[in-house]
């Protein structure tokens, strides 16, 4: 059970059963904000996906999540690290990384755990001190306002309707891109001062 007690929120784990009885877990794809609660609350989720008579794999893999949680909080602060917090998180990825291979080896491994085991995430922190100015998040966010504004203004893509099939959904929507590029590059601002400039 995920959420709190005065607000729960219910989540099953998504699995197939094999023909051997066995249960494997499916690829978990979610929301961004599902996911983030799944991340916080992902010690509830351990105790209560593996069994008690695997208690001493549920403990290190437990340990292992609480690293990973660490590290994140110190590579998403909003601002430059200090050399120490830099340490501090490369230290931490250590300890996860040993308990994750050792748990798992080559079949949990993937691409985000080898730039961390590895040391990537530590050298680009370094060189630029804080990552959370590279977030995705704005580009996320455009894309789920594009695909709501086709969805909602297309069954078919937005080609070939309207009279004559000339009504497209597409081009507004570039234009909608290219406005919002302008702006968020401060090109918009730019054109605007060098026209308060000329007058």
């Amino acid at each position: 059970m995920l959420g709190s007690v005065g607000c729960p929120s219910q989540w099953k784990i998504p699995f197939t059963r094999e023909s051997d009885g066995s249960v494997k877990i499916d690829p978990i794809q979610e929301r961004n904000t599902m996911i983030r609660g799944m991340v916080n609350n992902v010690e509830k989720i351990v105790e209560g996906a593996i069994p008690e008579n695997e208690l001493e794999f549920k403990e290190r893999l437990k340990l292992a999540c609480s690293k990973y949680s660490e590290a994140m909080k110190i590579l998403t602060t909003h601002r430059a690290l200090t050399e120490d917090e830099m340490e501090e998180f490369q230290d931490l990825v250590d300890d996860f990384f040993e308990i994750w291979v050792e748990l798992f080896g080559m079949d949990g491994m993937t691409n985000y755990l080898h730039l961390l085991g590895s040391g990537h995430v530590l050298y680009f922190l370094r060189k630029y001190n804080c990552l959370y100015i590279y977030s995705q998040q704005g580009w996320e966010a455009l894309n789920s306002v594009c695909t709501a504004y086709i969805l909602q203004n297309s069954s078919r893509g937005g080609y070939g309707s309207g009279q004559n099939k000339t009504k497209s959904y597409i081009f507004p929507l570039i234009r909608y891109i290219m406005r919002d590029l302008l702006w968020k590059t401060n090109m918009a601002d730019n054109f605007f001062l060098d026209q308060e400039h000329l007058t």
